[in-house]
């Protein structure tokens, strides 16, 4: 009854929804309009004149492209309390994101309106969505899981700093908590390892309905799950579970993993989009993995296309230019204060009418099973510390990601060629997992009490390996270069054969 009813006043906001193929363009205009009007007198609106502009064809050429550090400065003042910096106000709240070269971490504002207008807006319409695709839902019968992170720390001006997950947790409307385990307490616990066991009893008992967050963390806990209660399936604990509503890592390792702990015919899964920058999409079709992209969450969206991504200057186009089957940079604009930033994901595009993407990669070549967004310049970093340390001289390397099994944990695999081997391998390895907690606070989280990743796997390669792979592969030109970090297991598998 219940959830008839609120798939009855969702059916409204549908149809908004699927009015997103006909006024793209529109919708997309008014929403720089709203943007550019409300940071008029921010000091980044005077330094950049935003009352002299009138189109997004002139704010194109007026402002240039960003990274979080051309950014950084305007952010700092924000955290440091300054108001009216890069968003009208004070923004009290910033969530913190895997870190560049230069900072373990970033610090993404997140401003009182974005709350509102983006990140809420999107888990209300993630379910709406998901109640317009499944008729026999009971969502409402039940109770809904988030696996959240811990409570923010606030520095001395007042700024509160954390994960986005927690600071969603914490500025949630208290109705919510109503529907949602566990309870707020335990899902503010820092420690995953030990929320998880606090949760457990607390949580089994209880008619879990859905489950939301990032799947290496679901991965880990339902396995937990299943041990704690001895049980071989979660729907023999939670028999009415219908839906998961997914995002942070990509799905596809993970998928068959899901089906086999939750064997049920009535469970279904919705990608959704929503980063520490914005809430950007949601999958709207069971059939489709491609998210839609929504317009009206107070964000101006833009595009590089992918093979211009290196340019020394860039053009970004807007959304109403982008072509079916190409592959763009995410730029975006929004009600937090980023302008013209470059997020760094990249999206290819399944559909124009309306517009529909999947996530197809980084901007850069990175590790990210479980959320830890290892960059080049992280492993760079703990490869030359472990070198220094150990005596060793490194060639060439490359790593990939090796999936969790229900026998072993996920884990980073490294292909390494020494000119010098290091005086003690295991000393190396250590050195270099250390190096990347130091420089990465996501890598670090998923490495505490090995929770999500293990100690990498390092594979000693033989001595003129990559060499070889190269004159193989045809990559012998003076410009070519190992792929460093790759999600996908490819060049690992064939130079693990010709390492034998």
């Amino acid at each position: 009854m219940i959830t008839s009813l609120a798939r009855n006043l969702f059916a409204k906001r549908i149809a908004e929804i699927n009015n997103y193929a006909q006024n793209a363009e529109q919708i997309q205009r008014e929403q720089l309009n709203i943007l550019l009007s409300k940071a008029i007198s921010t000091e980044f609106g005077r330094d950049n004149q935003f009352n002299k502009i009138k189109s997004a064809e002139e704010f194109a050429k007026r402002l240039p492209l960003y990274t979080y550090e051309t950014i950084q400065p305007y952010i700092e003042k924000m955290v440091m309390g300054e108001k009216d910096v890069l968003w009208k106000g004070r923004v009290k709240y910033f969530a913190q994101s895997s870190g560049t070269t230069d900072a373990k971490s970033k610090y993404i504002p997140v401003s009182d309106e974005s709350f509102k207008t983006m990140h809420f807006r999107g888990g209300i319409d993630s379910v709406a969505m998901y109640l317009h695709l499944n008729p026999e839902s009971h969502f409402f019968t039940g109770k809904s899981m988030v696996i959240g992170a811990g409570k923010s720390s606030k520095n001395e001006f007042g700024s509160h700093i954390g994960l986005l997950s927690g600071l969603l947790s914490e500025c949630g409307n208290p109705l919510v908590g109503l529907l949602r385990e566990p309870s707020l307490d335990i899902c503010m616990m820092p420690d995953f390892t030990d929320k998880m066991e606090k949760m457990l009893p607390q949580i089994i008992n209880k008619n879990i309905v859905s489950i939301s967050g990032i799947p290496s963390w679901y991965q880990i806990f339902l396995y937990r799950m299943l041990e704690y209660t001895g049980k071989q399936y979660v729907t023999d604990i939670w028999p009415n579970i219908e839906v998961f509503f997914h995002g942070g890592v990509s799905f596809e390792p993970y998928k068959e993993l899901f089906k086999s702990m939750i064997p049920s015919e009535k469970m279904h899964y919705l990608e959704v989009f929503n980063a520490s920058e914005g809430f950007f999409s949601i999958q709207n079709d069971f059939n489709d993995p491609s998210m839609l992209l929504m317009l009206d969450y107070g964000t101006f969206y833009e595009f590089i296309p992918l093979e211009n991504i290196h340019d020394e200057q860039p053009v970004a186009i807007p959304l109403w230019q982008v072509e079916k089957g190409k592959s763009y940079a995410l730029i975006i604009s929004n009600n937090s204060g980023l302008w013209r930033y470059n997020i760094g994901d990249v999206v290819t595009f399944t559909s124009v009418e309306p517009y529909k993407f999947i996530i197809s990669g980084r901007t850069k070549h990175f590790l990210n099973l479980c959320g830890e967004e290892v960059m080049v310049g992280n492993a760079d970093a703990a490869i030359a510390k472990a070198s220094d340390l150990t005596g060793a001289n490194v060639l060439n390397y490359t790593a990939t990601v090796i999936c969790a099994t229900q026998e072993q944990k996920a884990r980073h695999q490294w292909m390494i060629e020494f000119d010098q081997m290091p005086n003690d391998l295991n000393k190396f390895i250590e050195i270099l997992d250390n190096t990347l907690i130091e420089v990465n606070s996501d890598y670090e989280s998923k490495r505490t009490k090995s929770i999500a990743l293990e100690i990498p796997d390092v594979i000693v390669a033989r001595k003129n390996l990559f060499t070889d792979w190269m004159k193989k592969s045809g990559k012998t030109a003076a410009q070519q270069k190992i792929p460093r970090l790759l999600q996908r297991r490819d060049l690992m598998e064939q130079l693990i054969e010709m390492n034998h």
